[in-house]
This record gives structure tokens, sequence and C-alpha cells, in this order.
């Protein structure tokens, strides 16, 4: 009786307006279902878990297998707990320390990361001052799982992501940017909530790639060859959230080649004394963002 009382307001319309009001009512019930799912998403995630600390992988990385006498290159880490490791041994299993030691690149790398767990772009983009006065060759930032997580809106990612890049390359002469991977994988969340997670994932992975190919001297980490990988539970820590070893090793394995180009242009663009410029994307006809092929 609850239900036909409800609906007697619209049975009385007339019938085109009966359809824009049965077409609202529609829209609001997805978006609530959406809203609802979501919920359900940060809560299965979040209930239940193991208290895993993060570790702080800065320090100095020695690559290649030569000695070079110039000076260390510097990079800076920005970004989530995928660059913290949660529930990991040590500092050196964090993927980018992984990638960092199994490079071609002679010399010594000087890592300082600015990593926090946890962090949206927004708050990524509130560290970017202290990234700034450390003057590194190169930065990296991975960000965006957890905007994806917790419903960040498309148009605040994307706007606030460029800023992050563009008042970075103000300063800084190469930026390598992760996209993420495949949120659906998290062994933690069930069906259906792993569809939800997968197309937001998807989502902000493409607004990722979008805003990399804006800019010149930011360069794609693109992780999602590791999306296979990430199907296996045990690539998982003890939460079931955060990777391992193993999965960090597989997202080490999948941003080594953009990290390469990363190096190699910052070093290049260090030797040439070009430093860093205006972070504006990039004119008509310009190079766009880059990835390695």
């Amino acid at each position: 009786m609850a239900r036909l009382t409800t609906l007697r307001p619209l049975l009385r319309c007339s019938p085109r307006r009966r359809r824009r009001r049965a077409a609202g009512a529609t829209g609001l019930l997805v978006a609530g279902g959406a809203a609802t799912l979501l919920a359900e998403a940060l809560w299965t995630a979040r209930r239940n878990l193991p208290a895993l600390v993060g570790l702080d992988a800065t320090g100095s990385i020695r690559a290649g297998t030569t000695t070079t006498a110039g000076p260390p290159l510097r990079l800076v880490a920005l970004g989530d707990s995928s660059l913290t490791g949660p529930g990991l041994a040590s500092p050196e299993e964090i993927w980018l320390r992984q990638a960092l030691e199994g490079l071609a690149f002679d010399g010594t790398i000087e890592l300082t990361s600015l990593a926090v767990g946890g962090s949206r772009v927004a708050d990524v983009r509130s560290v970017v001052p202290r990234a700034v006065e450390l003057r590194p060759d190169a930065v990296v930032l991975a960000v965006g799982s957890n905007d994806a997580i917790h419903g960040t809106g498309p148009r605040a990612f994307t706007q606030t992501l460029d800023a992050v890049v563009a008042e970075l390359l103000e300063h800084v002469p190469a930026i390598g940017v992760c996209n993420v991977g495949d949120l659906g994988n998290l062994a933690r969340v069930p069906p259906p909530l792993t569809s939800l997670l997968r197309t937001r994932s998807r989502q902000v992975k493409r607004q990722i790639e979008a805003v990399v190919a804006r800019y010149p001297r930011a360069v794609l980490l693109d992780v999602t060859p590791s999306n296979e990988g990430f199907r296996d539970r045990t690539v998982f820590a003890d939460d079931l959230f955060h990777p391992n070893v193993t999965g960090h090793a597989l997202w080490a394995e999948s941003a080594r080649p953009g990290l390469a180009l990363l190096l190699a242009e910052a070093t290049a663009l260090r030797s040439a004394g070009a430093g860093a410029g205006p972070g504006r994307p990039a004119p008509p006809g310009a190079g766009p963002g880059r990835r390695a092929g």
C-alpha cells in the first residue's frame, strides 16, 4: 500500500511528464545504488585489516655495473601506499627500489620518498612544494587508486592531477607518472564490488594517461602489464589489499621500461643544462608526454 501511495502522483501526471519523472527517479536509484556499492567497497577493503606498517623508500641506489664520477641523480617519489609498501620486510622490496636496482643505469640515484599511505591526488598536491625544495632531477608520481576507491569526481581528479604535473614541471626537468592497475583484482573485495572498482580504476587510468599525454617532459610508467599477475591472491599481503614482495616485483617489471626512459630524459636534460621550464601543456605539433615503446 505504501508503494502504491508513493506512485499515485506519478500516475496522475500526463504521459510526457510521467516519463520525465520516471526517468528522474531511475537516475536517482542508479546514482544511489552506485554510491551504496562504493560505500560497501570501502567497508570491505578496510574491515578487519591487519595493521601493516608502511616503509620509507628513501636511500641511495647503485644502478648499473660501472662507477661514474658524476653527481648522483636526485629522484623524489610522491604518492600513496604503493610507494610505502605496507607489510613488506624492507624498503628494498618496494617496487620503485626493485625497478631502479634492475636498470642499466650507470651511477648513483639518491631517492627521497615523500609518499604517504592513503594519499589522494589532492594530498599529493599539498606536498609538491616540499618536493620542489629538494631540487630533484626527476620525480616519480604514483597516485589515483585511493581516488578511485573513495570516489573522487572525474573532473576534480583530472584538474588536480594536471595542476600537480604542471607545478612539478615548472621546477623539475622530467617526471614519471604511474597509471593504476585493475583494482577489481583486489583479493579483499568480493563480487559485485569487483566490477565497480574495475570500472573506476579504468576511468582513473584513462584520466592519468590523458594528463601525461599533454606534457612533453612527462613519462608514463605503465603498471597495467601486471594486471594478469594480480589475479593471483598469493601476490597480496596478509590484508589481501596491499601487494606483497611478489606483487611489488610485478609492478617493478611493468614500470621499469618507463622508468628507464625517465632517467635517460632527466640525465640528458641535466647534461644539457636545460633544467626545468614552464609546466604548460604542449602546443599543437609538439611531442606529447612519452611512454616506453
